[in-house]
């Protein structure tokens, strides 16, 4: 139902999706994507997993590597679920909750709203 991709987060805006682009391009990286990180101020670049390291050196070639962090993940949906507003709701005060227990490092869900 997952899929795993390579992470990268980088704790800045790139303005210029472009210049990441070309430095992934010259490190030997076929695919990325740009997504917008959990915490404010933040990027998420995804990958290949078996690219993860040549796309990191892309990000520290472009001088973005201060404070980022590279990791596999599993939380790419391939089955994304829409819900009604209602519902939505109900289940992001569920993932909220979840994310305040100590023991909890992430939640992942596949609600596509």
């Amino acid at each position: 139902m997952y899929s795993f991709k390579g992470k990268i987060e980088i704790p800045s805006k790139v303005d210029e999706e472009e210049l990441l682009m070309v430095a992934a391009i010259g490190n030997d990286v076929d695919d990325m994507e740009l997504v917008e990180g959990d915490e404010e101020g933040t990027i998420v670049v995804c990958t290949n997993p078996n690219e993860s390291a040549a796309m990191f050196e892309a990000v520290k070639s472009i001088g973005l590597d201060e404070g980022a962090k590279m990791s596999l993940s599993h939380d790419v949906s391939k089955a994304p679920v829409e819900c009604s507003k209602e519902n939505f709701e109900k289940n992001m005060a569920i993932i909220d909750a979840l994310k305040e227990v100590d023991d909890v490092d992430s939640v992942e869900h596949n609600m596509s709203n």
